[in-house]
């Protein structure tokens, strides 16, 4: 009867490691816990490394920082913080809402630091029950928002947001205060944190201007806890190297909502951030893992963007003009062709490391259709590096009809591969098809999937089958990924074909393919013969197309462009984006 008793015992005492400090974590003692440093580590003349996502811990030779840590394993919300309103809505957010919101990819952020923060901050905490109640009833939807314990949906929310803004407040007025021993670190981080909660609530809510601007803001604080090294006008900043999770997790987050944003135009290229020095670190031959690929075609994507914006006010004047004197020609300027010389090689290393490693073993399905989704994203940023320094303008895409064919035939095998493993799918179909799906059968994560692949495709490809197909797989979704929104984007793209192909060769075309046929594999068969020349002529292309989104949900979406007028003139236009409703719907992740 002991035996068992002292196993019981030592098992015991290998959880008290686990939730122990730092430093008595790796030398494998178990610590007693102590706050804000360990005693153990103390009086054996030990630096003790606190406890994880807030730094913490001390030394005896000098006052310990004295701030409440948290384990590095996730932490449960203390009973009694939360009503039982709120709690309802914090219990779906960890069924539902953090696995929808981290996509395919595995996040730190969504999956970990969110749920660490919530336990012991009340900004956090709030933030969340306000994102996850508007997740879970929608607003957006208006019209059928349900009550919830008897309190409107709309306004629940708004109180949670309001209470994280005062607990928010509380936490940088206590940081700043004369003998606080609140660090400025840890204020910054409890913003950032709540700050990208807030992001994703107004992208939610449709509320694009105000979650832009949240953005931007969270951005900039990330200087002030990752100092970056001086960037150059066409090279995104450079952040300081991994410190703790807690660094790792907030970088990763928000450099993968820039890159999204940024493509969108929602973020200017002067706030790009990578983590990753172009000039110091070379890819590895092998990737370690997705999160290591999928973070490494982001930083690429990251200098593609900057690349751009410094190109684009020299590209636009040079088409512009008349005279060859003024045209821009990037053999004049070394740095911009360096610059795009080593982003192409970086790609081409980076299909090779890919390639290299295609045995890494998924551990879900959503992996594997990510690492499939990488594959689009890779096809994509190579058009992109390679097109960015042309003095072509958009007639140098005709070029690139079999890189588009890719985009859309690899996305096609994703989609293959998750209706085989999605028991789900059959069901959501014929809820939507029936029309009893909430909120037009949308869906929503903050992570950018096929959607802008695909958009970028059907925008650039002036190949009639191609890009009608690439407004299909955008209809045919009804799915929203931050502020892009797939059936959106598909009304833009029609508005995009009217313009250039002439109203009637447009529904000419346009009704060749009824939009309520299924998506079958004979759709993405393409041979030689089903692709022939693009029939856009050079001056009804247009260039600089944006979306211009409302800033109220529901409000009216309009889109401008640039194109040249019968004078042969430059003209820039903007017309309302008219909105069709969502065909015959498929559901991915």
């Amino acid at each position: 009867m002991n035996k068992p008793r002292e196993k019981n015992t030592l098992s015991q005492g290998k959880r008290k490691v686990k939730t122990g400090c730092k430093t008595c974590k790796a030398r494998r003692v178990k610590c007693d816990e102590s706050r804000p440093a360990c005693r153990r580590c103390i009086s054996t003349g030990r630096t003790c490394d606190g406890y994880g996502i807030w730094g913490g811990g001390g030394s005896p030779y000098g006052p310990p920082q004295s701030t409440k840590a948290l384990s590095i394993y996730c932490t449960p919300v203390p009973a009694g913080s939360l009503d039982p309103e709120e709690q309802t809505c914090f219990d779906w957010f960890m069924r539902k809402t953090t696995t929808k919101f981290a996509g395919v990819f595995k996040s730190q952020f969504w999956e970990t630091l969110v749920f660490q923060a919530s336990a012991q901050e009340p900004a956090v905490r709030h933030a969340v029950v306000a994102l996850s109640a508007a997740h879970r009833f929608d607003i957006s939807a208006g019209s059928w928002v349900p009550a919830i314990y008897g309190v409107d949906a709309e306004r629940f929310t708004l109180q949670q947001y309001n209470k994280a803004i005062h607990h928010l407040r509380s936490v940088t007025m206590k940081s700043h205060a004369p003998g606080s021993e609140l660090s400025n670190k840890k204020a910054l981080r409890v913003a950032l944190i709540t700050c990208m909660l807030f992001v994703t609530l107004e992208y939610l809510r449709g509320q694009y201007k105000m979650g832009s601007a949240h953005l931007r803001y969270g951005i900039q604080l990330l200087a002030d806890i990752s100092t970056p090294s001086p960037r150059t006008s066409m090279a995104p900043g450079i952040l300081s190297p991994a410190e703790d999770f807690v660094h790792d997790a907030l970088i990763d987050s928000y450099t993968r909502l820039t890159v999204q944003s940024t493509m969108f135009g929602h973020v200017p290229s002067h706030l790009c951030v990578i983590v990753r020095d172009p000039q110091v670190y070379a890819l590895p031959y092998t990737f370690s893992s997705l999160l290591e690929a999928r973070q490494t075609l982001d930083d690429l994507l990251h200098r593609i963007h900057c690349l751009e914006r410094y190109i684009y006010p020299h590209r636009s004047s040079s088409l512009k003009k008349e005279d060859e004197e003024n045209e821009y020609k990037p053999e004049n300027d070394p740095k911009a062709f360096e610059t795009q010389r080593k982003i192409v090689a970086d790609l081409s290393q980076w299909r090779k490391s890919y390639q290299a490693s295609i045995s890494l073993k998924a551990e879900s399905p959503t992996e594997k259709c990510g690492f499939l989704l990488l594959r689009v994203y890779h096809q994509m940023a190579m058009i992109m590096a390679s097109v960015c320094l042309s003095r072509e303008g958009e007639m140098v895409f005709d070029a690139y009809t079999n890189e588009f064919v890719t985009v859309i035939t690899t996305f096609f095998d994703m989609w293959r591969y998750w209706c085989t493993i999605s028991t789900r799918v059959e069901e959501i179909n014929k809820s939507l098809q029936n029309g009893n799906s909430k909120c037009e059968g949308y869906s929503f994560t903050i992570e950018a999937g096929f959607i802008p692949p695909m958009y970028y495709t059907g925008l650039k490809c002036r190949i009639s089958r191609i890009r009608r197909l690439a407004i299909r797989l955008l209809r045919a979704a009804p799915h929203r990924e931050g502020v892009w929104n797939g059936p959106l984007l598909a009304d833009v793209l029609d508005e995009v074909a009217e313009v250039e192909e002439g109203s009637f060769n447009y529904t000419k075309n346009h009704s060749k393919q009824d939009p309520d046929d299924e998506l079958s594999d004979s759709d993405f068969q393409f041979g030689k013969m089903d692709l022939p020349s693009p029939e856009v002529r050079t001056e009804s292309r247009v260039y600089d197309v944006k979306v211009l989104l409302p800033d109220v949900a529901g409000g009216d979406t309009f889109m401008s462009y640039e194109q040249k007028g019968d004078d042969g003139q430059w003209e820039t236009s903007r017309r309302k984006v008219k909105r069709k409703s969502v065909a015959k719907s498929w559901a991915l992740f």
